[in-house]
């Protein structure tokens, strides 16, 4: 038995207990080197503490310790989850099983398998896809087969080196309260992981495991064209617009061929340098479509064949990033996600105007994060119901299906980071859907002899100009962010916040992580109030404060929940300028 002597009794014990679990080389490996060369700072990092889910789920470096993804880290949350859907499931939904999906990022697929063996070894069956798979698809499988849980390894759009596990559970949407806190509880009484957990070399041939990726698909794809109305499919078919799309080097591509055949729309031409799933994303530095960056290649292929529209998915195929080029000024412009947030609702509201049997404002949502501009609430106003989250599409999700629960009828959601909800049939953010509605709404501006752009403008002239600048800082050491907002709460002394946004007059803080309104509000201020937004109870992730000035700016800082990343939202509503 290796020791580990650092003088902290409590890294000791967390770091023999890490070796006594690990069976894998790699990692183990990496800690008796880190024990060797005395790296007991690192160790600590790693070591101390477990990953909390965050907006979407686990996320973390792929490395060894416990704040890591790896072997021990998938073995034990899967156990801790499997005990917890054991103890609060019933036996039909165990028997139902769970869905397990993956990426195409290192490790993916071996996450996937081990959590697999987890399951099977407790006699629960797994429907685990033969292949990569997009996540909106592990969020549409969960309910599809009326499964307990549904498991997406996944990092997204984080950097190379990163891997995910974001747990859905039996409806569709990603783990809340108090779900996952018990869940991350239960891992506590799970950590010994049996030898026969490791064996995953025949895990595809286990009875209880079976291939979903072909009924899935299948059954999304019929869903696709059901959520199309009949003049939309016969305008996609008639316009036939040529559309140049890129799968980031993820797993969006197939699916999104299929779906756009689903829809009557013409086969995409495809970036071939990032069509395929490729875990080292060799073409970009951060494979985070809302980098410009990213979008170079697509937009070169777009300009070489005259083609004005550009979609692009990011690797797990979950969001979408759109940009549009102007052949008279000879000009790209990129949407933000509030901008194509504010289009696609627009968009998905008029399609229910137009065809829906319920037309009563008060019974059709439109959701948004609380992050996300407000133009949505503005193009709602006498037509739906607004309704803002937490950030994250775990808040949106299970709004969505409360909603539901209540007959109401929720038609579109979406966050400022490029992510949407086009339907309730899948309550998450799906960057395929997506990626056919916004082609579908280009399709009808294009045939009329408009575009995305033009109507962005329209919308601006009719429900106000919302200018928005959102950014973020890179900030690696938690110390300094706990300064940073420390500082803000004591601007002015102790207790006391910035009076002034640069030159913008604060007339309201919302502190959100110490629950500090200032003023409070009364009565008559109060909003739609909606269960199940996060809006409704203590804030426990992390840092994010709020303020609201008398010029009608809004400025809004929070940490990151998957990132080592500060980030930073404004936008101030005006009358629009006339366009000429």
């Amino acid at each position: 038995m290796v020791e580990c002597r650092s003088g902290d009794s409590k890294l000791d014990a967390a770091v023999e207990g890490w070796l006594r679990h690990d069976k894998n080389p790699v990692t183990r490996n990496e800690v008796l080197s880190d024990i060797s060369n005395s790296k007991w700072h690192k160790l600590k990092k790693t070591m101390l503490k477990r990953q909390k889910f965050g907006t979407a789920g686990l996320r973390g470096c792929m490395a060894a310790g416990y704040m890591c993804m790896n072997d021990v880290v998938v073995l034990q949350t899967a156990q801790g989850l499997c005990s917890y859907l054991q103890k609060v499931c019933n036996q039909s939904q165990l028997n139902n099983g769970i869905v397990v999906g993956f990426d195409g990022r290192h490790n993916s697929q071996r996450f996937a398998e081990l959590t697999t063996k987890v399951f099977v070894s407790a006699s629960i069956p797994v429907h685990l896809f033969s292949k990569v798979c997009p996540t909106p698809f592990v969020s549409f499988g969960t309910i599809l087969f009326g499964a307990a849980a549904g498991i997406m390894v996944t990092a997204s759009h984080n950097p190379k080196t990163d891997n995910g596990y974001k747990v859905y559970w039996s409806n569709g949407s990603q783990v809340i309260g108090p779900h996952d806190d018990n869940i991350l509880e239960e891992i506590w009484t799970c950590l010994s992981i049996p030898d026969d957990h490791w064996n995953i070399e025949e895990i595809r041939n286990h009875e209880l495991v079976s291939d979903c990726y072909e009924e899935v698909t299948v059954q999304y794809l019929q869903y696709i064209r059901s959520s199309l109305h009949d003049d939309v499919l016969e305008d996609n078919k008639n316009a036939a617009i040529d559309i140049v799309y890129s799968a980031m080097h993820g797993v969006g591509y197939e699916s999104v061929v299929k779906a756009f055949e689903e829809a009557n729309l013409k086969a995409p031409i495809s970036v071939k340098e990032q069509q395929d799933p490729d875990p080292e994303f060799p073409t970009v530095q951060f494979p985070n479509p809302e980098e410009r960056e990213c979008l170079e290649l697509s937009k070169e292929l777009a300009e070489k064949n005259n083609v004005k529209l550009v979609l692009v998915n990011d690797p797990d195929a979950d969001r979408l990033a759109v940009a549009e080029y102007d052949f008279e000024s000879k000009s790209w412009k990129v949407f933000s996600g509030n901008e194509m947030g504010s289009l696609l609702g627009w968009w998905i509201l008029k399609q229910h105007a137009k065809h829906g049997a319920v037309q009563d404002e008060d019974e059709i949502f439109l959701l948004a994060s609380f992050v996300s501009s407000r133009m949505l609430k503005a193009i709602a106003k006498g037509k739906a119901q607004f309704v803002e989250t937490l950030t994250g599409f775990k808040w949106m999700g299970n709004t969505t299906l409360l909603l539901m629960q209540q007959d109401k009828i929720p038609l579109f959601a979406f966050e400022e980071a490029i992510g949407y909800m086009c339907s309730p049939r899948v309550p998450d953010k799906d960057g395929v859907s997506a990626a056919v509605h916004v082609a579908s709404l280009a399709s009808n501006l294009y045939s009329k002899g408009s575009s995305l752009e033009r109507q962005l403008q329209a919308l601006y002239a009719e429900y106000g100009y919302h200018v928005c600048r959102n950014s973020y800082f890179l900030v690696h050491e938690p110390s300094i962010t706990t300064k940073i907002f420390s500082r803000i709460r004591n601007y002015h002394g102790p207790g006391v916040y910035p009076k002034k946004v640069g030159s913008s007059e604060v007339v309201f803080v919302n502190d959100f992580t110490c629950g500090v309104k200032i003023p409070e509000p009364t009565n008559g201020e109060c909003h739609l109030r909606v269960l199940g937004t996060g809006l409704d109870q203590d804030y426990t992730n992390g840092e994010m404060i709020h303020f609201q000035c008398s010029n009608g700016l809004s400025v809004t800082l929070r940490t990151s929940g998957t990132e080592p990343k500060l980030k930073y939202y404004s936008e101030l509503v005006c009358d629009a300028p006339t366009i000429k």
